[in-house]
Parts: C-alpha cells; structure tokens; sequence
C-alpha cells in the first residue's frame, strides 16, 4: 500500500476512543478519501473482526476549491491502485460520485449506519448537506465524525466546516449529542 500523505492521526485516536465508549461499526460511511488512508486502515481492523463489516467510501475525484487538480489526480490513482491489493477489499463499495448523490443513493437502498465520516467537500454548504442526509442514513446511538470544524480556518465564513457544523447542532439540538473526543480537532455527533 502507498501513501503519499497521511491525514488520519486525528481520526484514528477519535475513533479508537468512540469504539471503546460504543463499539465497533458494523456499517461506515466515509465522505472523502483522498488517498484512502483512513479506509484501509478502519477496514483492516475492523474486517478482520467482523466479516460482515462494509465500508462506504465515497469520493468523486473531480474538482476541488481546495485542491489542485493534479493532486486529486494522483490522490485517485494511489486510492485505486491500494483497493486493487487490499485483503479486504470486498468490504469496501467504492462510490466514485458526490456525496449528495451517493448518501440519497444509500438512503434508497435502506443502508444505516453505525459511524459516517466527513471529511470531504469543506464548504459549509456542502458539509452541512453531508450532516443533513448523513443522520437520515444513521442508526439510532450512530455517530457522525466531523473534520477539520473546530476552529475558523479560512477568511470566507461560507469556507468553513465550522459553520455547517455548528448550524447542524444547533437545529438538531434535541436529537443528538456531541460527543467528547481526545484531540480537539473533530467534533461527534450522536444520534439520539
């Protein structure tokens, strides 16, 4: 497996302490990959305990506001080629589209799940798009881990996850609860 990158530090210690407090996932939804660190790694771990555990990894790979094109380039290349080697790959479905579409994709289909992660899209329209058809898609005591929205990284507010995410609390206020994590830079949101 390459990695180029790797992003999942704050996660991976977010997850490991939302595991211990309410068990592994049996169902994730992941919103942006980038190179699939995060993915390979939670599948690995948790795969290799439950069969039956499925990773929705979601990532269009086309555009980005804050990307450049040639780094989303080869951030698809090294995410393909990783899942063509991966042990367990069939745990994974790749939905290679936007997370608009794929989170209505996976709410036709009745999928719930247990953790969705959002890191993807970081407008705060978008994300808060993301929160709002995430919690349809999540199981009652499911969690939504939020990326980069503690602080107010970026000069336009209308750029800032923050934005979204406390809009998202603060209008689902009595159906869910946000979640204490170990590294002060994600926020978790349980549905209640």
């Amino acid at each position: 497996m390459k990695f180029t990158v790797l992003f999942h530090e704050f996660a991976q210690s977010s997850i490991q302490s939302l595991i211990s407090r309410y068990g592994a996932p049996k169902v994730v939804v992941e919103i942006g990959l980038f190179e699939g660190n995060t993915t390979f790694n939670l599948t690995q771990h948790l795969a290799s305990q439950n069969p039956d555990y499925k990773h929705y990894a979601i990532d269009p790979y086309g555009e980005s506001d804050d990307l450049e094109e040639e780094v989303v380039e080869s951030a698809e290349k090294i995410f393909k080629a990783n899942l063509e080697e991966f042990a367990y790959k069939d745990n994974i479905e790749f939905m290679q589209m936007t997370s608009h579409d794929a989170l209505l994709d996976l709410y036709l289909k009745g999928v719930k799940a247990d953790l969705i992660y959002i890191d993807g899209d970081h407008r705060a329209n978008a994300v808060l798009e993301d929160l709002v058809l995430g919690y349809n898609i999540l199981n009652d005591g499911g969690i939504m881990l939020c990326d980069d929205c503690v602080a107010w990284r970026h000069e336009r507010l209308q750029d800032n996850p923050k934005l979204a995410v406390d809009a998202f609390i603060n209008c689902y206020w009595d159906k869910v609860a946000v979640e204490q994590l170990p590294n002060g830079y994600q926020i978790a949101i349980r549905k209640l």
